[in-house]
């Protein structure tokens, strides 16, 4: 049983304004996939379609030597924040396309909040939703409905970093 499962069993609906409120958090989106160009293009299209929707400017970089790059995510000076939770999500499943793997990490910058983790959902045909942890629950999104499904409590125990470490080989934690 995959770490995901256990939300089938569970579900309370509500909106996306139960999701944490991301200002104060440091935005990544991490991609294991090819040419950096042509992840740079890919990320170039979303801001030339999305030109008055997007509340993020975006920053692509390398991860050291290995075959992930990743994107810093900052709010857009003047930008109107209708949705950055929607964006965010958005920007990840977009940006999946062009990967092998990719998440979304969003790290806190005050103590006392607890970090956001997020993947396209492999089992949905259409590409457009998402599943992940965020307000230490299991959250499922459905973004062309703007609609999320949270699930149980994730055990206390539950590291998010080393969950990413071990499971996609990366140090979110080298970036910050």
């Amino acid at each position: 049983m995959g770490l995901f499962d256990i939300f089938k069993k569970h579900n309370e609906q509500n909106s996306f304004s139960s999701f944490p409120d991301l200002t104060n958090y440091r935005k990544y989106i991490f991609l294991n996939a090819g040419e950096f160009d042509d992840i740079k293009a890919h990320m170039n299209e979303y801001h030339e379609l999305y030109p008055s929707e997007a509340v993020f400017s975006t920053a692509l970089y390398r991860l050291g030597d290995t075959s992930w790059s990743y994107i810093v995510l900052a709010p857009r000076y003047g930008a109107a924040e209708t949705s950055p939770v929607w964006d965010y999500l958005n920007i990840l499943l977009w940006m999946s396309e062009k990967a092998d793997a990719s998440f979304a990490y969003a790290r806190p910058e005050r103590k006392g909040e607890l970090p956001v983790i997020a993947f396209g959902d492999e089992n949905n045909q259409f590409g457009d939703s998402c599943k992940g942890i965020a307000n230490g629950k299991y959250f499922y999104a459905a973004i062309p409905e703007q609609e999320i499904t949270w699930g149980p409590k994730v055990s206390g125990k539950f590291d998010c970093e080393e969950y990413l470490r071990e499971n996609y080989g990366v140090d979110v934690g080298s970036v910050m």
